[in-house]
């Protein structure tokens, strides 16, 4: 198989259960993002909740 084939029959699907993400856990999960490194800080961060 060629890789434009492989990429054009790539395919990926995430599973949700609907459950709402308790605020404490939530709060950990954007401070570590928060504290990921980026390339030399260089690239800028924007990050993004959703809670619909």
């Amino acid at each position: 198989m060629e890789f434009t084939e492989v990429i054009e029959k790539r395919y990926s699907c995430k599973k949700f259960d609907g459950r709402k993400v308790d605020d404490a856990q939530l709060k950990a999960i954007l401070e570590a993002g928060r504290l990921a490194p980026t390339a030399k800080n260089l690239q800028e961060q924007k990050i993004y909740v959703v809670q619909s």
